[in-house]
């Protein structure tokens, strides 16, 4: 949303506009007359926003006006780059839009990203450090300057508390296992009601036309495209699991199984799915 946008990459603007987003969510409340249970202090907020935690200066405004935390979510690189590279060409038709849509090829550094895709911003490690929750060493810290452009590197220490999870738990055939994620969740976000079974929801943001420029990242013309990603989420995922799921602000349900489906991320899922 524009609100969302703002939040996210201005730093006066956005706070002012999260404030304004605050005190509507509490008018609504006021208006609704709920029940005394649902208008308690019990009730909770929150904005999602796919770009802020590659957007320092958003995870600022919320730690600078507001109690809140954050919840990210993570998937393999490869899966990822074509979900969000489809994405994008959906939205592109959409809105009709008159630009070229550009070859995934080209999308491998910074200075070509489209709408937020890019095989740089497949790399979560390097967004993760900058909420200051581990502490980097010189050559971790020039990984990260070499990586991003200057501007948008920003470590930003903040007491806000994090909860990080793959996107396999939210799917996850496990009945056990996944209610045991939905508890966790629970309790991080000081909800009283239980979630509904996550397995049972609709799926936002699924379209079922398909456009000439969608990819299928599998396809042998993308080889280089995926070793790269493969290559580069090996170590996202080696930093993750040993150092960030260890800070103490930082909250995962079930270490072990999250562990597992980040160490593939090393492994080429496409190969995975050529061999069953």
């Amino acid at each position: 949303s524009p609100d969302a946008a703002k939040i996210c990459v201005r730093k006066e603007e956005g706070k002012e506009t999260l404030k304004r987003w605050i005190q509507r969510q509490q008018q609504q409340q006021e208006e609704r007359q709920l029940v005394e249970e649902a208008t308690s202090n019990s009730m909770k907020y929150g904005v999602k926003c796919s770009e802020m935690i590659r957007k320092p200066l958003g995870i600022e405004n919320w730690a600078d006006v507001s109690s809140a935390n954050l919840i990210v979510g993570v998937r393999h690189p490869v899966e990822w780059f074509q979900s969000n590279y489809n994405y994008r060409v959906m939205l592109h038709h959409k809105d009709k839009s008159t630009s070229n849509i550009p070859s995934p090829h080209k999308l491998t550094d910074h200075h070509n990203c489209w709408h937020g895709v890019s095989t740089i911003a497949a790399q979560f490690d390097k967004y993760l450090q900058q909420l200051g929750k581990t502490p980097l060493d010189r050559d971790e810290l020039s990984i990260l300057l070499d990586t991003l452009p200057t501007s948008d590197v920003r470590i930003n220490h903040n007491p806000l508390k994090v909860f990080i999870y793959t996107i396999e738990q939210l799917e996850d055939t496990n009945t056990t296992r996944r209610t045991h994620f939905e508890r966790d969740l629970q309790h991080f976000l000081g909800l009283t009601s239980p979630f509904d079974d996550f397995s049972s929801q609709a799926k936002s943001n699924v379209n079922k036309v398909t456009y000439p420029e969608y990819i299928d990242i599998c396809q042998p013309e993308f080889d280089s495209l995926r070793k790269s990603l493969v290559k580069e989420g090996k170590k996202s995922s080696e930093w993750i699991v040993n150092q960030f799921v260890m800070a103490e602000d930082v909250v995962v349900s079930d270490v072990e199984y999250f562990r597992e489906k980040l160490r593939a991320w090393g492994e080429d899922p496409c190969s995975v799915v050529r061999e069953k």
